[in-house]
């Protein structure tokens, strides 16, 4: 592992480590330590946590996607050259619903749109 990553990977660690500390924090507040909590209550704030986590690093994956993405792609039915707009839409993950921004190109030509990423 070179110098960069590693540096990388204890910033992403310390990071995740804080985001721990932050939900404990919550779960105090909310009065979850009062007595002791069944594990299943733990774990299931620990996926939650997880899945944001997920959906966000998803968006913001789908925004490098779109940002690097063409201006023009041509048509995959009759091969025309067609400008490329960006679109919202929600996906549903399997970390739930997640807003994608990506491009999208209509063929006049062909009457058709179609995702030149995927």
């Amino acid at each position: 592992m070179d110098a960069q990553r590693m540096v990388l990977q204890e910033e992403k660690r310390r990071l995740l480590e804080r985001l721990a500390e932050i939900e404990i924090e919550q779960q105090r507040e909310a009065g979850m330590f009062q007595s002791v909590p069944h594990f299943s209550l733990l774990e299931q704030a620990a996926r939650g946590l997880g899945q944001e986590l997920g959906r966000i690093t998803q968006q913001r994956s789908a925004r490098e996607v779109a940002a690097t993405s063409k201006s023009t792609a041509d048509c995959p039915g009759c091969g025309h050259e067609c400008s490329i707009t960006m679109s919202k839409r929600t996906v549903t993950s399997l970390d739930g619903p997640v807003e994608m921004i990506e491009p999208v190109a209509h063929c006049p030509a062909c009457r058709r749109d179609f995702f030149p990423a995927a």
